[in-house]
């Protein structure tokens, strides 16, 4: 156990450097750092949007809380311009220096909590936010902030994606705290944490079942239920034709997990 505190260690302490500024900056009135051009109706309009989508379900955003959350999602290439000069629009690259590390933070953290892991394997497992992993989550999953990134002239990259992805995190931690941002990012990742885990991948167990069995296909079905404002992803899992699980989550990945679970009981297998 001691192994596993002196590896997660240094984020720990990178984390607790940045706490004690922000709290720094908090004692002197600046709780929204920048000086960020008031978002127009229609940008706020989208920006609301975005965060009232599971698995973020912010629904009360103040205003003074939209400029922040408007500058997580605007690249650079958006204020290097002489019609919007640096002065009256920030970027995202503060917010998303900040989001990298509270997000490596809650998932070191989850790890270390949840599974009795060696340090190795936790380190393996936090690969799951590096750059490249993140736009394919931000895609994959259906986010939305990829549609809501600004930016001029720019090629729209997984590299803006994930750094926009960041800086959201970022700024819902400055707006709501670590236990929100906690909320946040663990609905996103639990599945993919889990399926680093042999027996928690409920999916990839469902698939070697299958095959050794020879039962035939597996196919998953979504729809999405509750509120517009707030909606549920639901999930069927049909295994050689038969449907065997359903499941219900805040993701599309969360509830596959959770129909692939129902259908291994079904089977036996859990």
């Amino acid at each position: 156990m001691e192994e596993q505190r002196d590896a997660l260690h240094p984020t720990t302490m990178r984390f607790s450097t940045i706490w004690k500024k922000l709290r720094i900056g908090s004692l002197l009135g600046q709780q929204y750092p920048g000086r960020p051009e008031p978002a127009s109706r229609e940008r706020e309009a989208e920006v609301c949007a975005l965060l009232a989508r599971p698995p973020f379900g912010i629904t009360d955003v103040a205003d003074a809380a939209l400029p922040l959350y408007d500058r997580a999602l605007t690249h650079r290439s958006y204020t290097n311009t002489g019609e919007y000069p640096l002065a009256a629009i920030d970027d995202n690259e503060r917010l998303e220096f900040l989001g990298n590390y509270i997000l490596d933070f809650i998932i070191a953290d989850h790890l270390y909590g949840e599974y009795d892991l060696p340090p190795g394997e936790m380190n393996r497992r936090l690969q799951v936010t590096r750059n490249t992993k993140l736009a394919d989550i931000v895609l994959q999953q259906g986010l939305g902030i990829d549609s809501a990134i600004r930016r001029r002239g720019q090629v729209l990259t997984a590299s803006i994606i994930a750094d926009a992805f960041e800086a959201l995190i970022g700024a819902i931690y400055l707006d709501r705290g670590l236990t929100v941002a906690r909320e946040v990012v663990l609905a996103i990742f639990e599945g993919e944490i889990a399926e680093c885990d042999t027996r928690r991948n409920y999916r990839g167990r469902l698939q070697e079942h299958a095959a050794r069995e020879n039962l035939g296909g597996i196919d998953y079905t979504f729809r999405q239920t509750g509120p517009g404002s707030c909606p549920i992803w639901a999930a069927r899992v049909a295994v050689g034709g038969a449907s065997l699980g359903e499941g219900e989550a805040r993701t599309k990945q969360g509830a596959a997990m959770l129909a692939a679970k129902e259908a291994l009981r079904r089977l036996g297998e859990e």
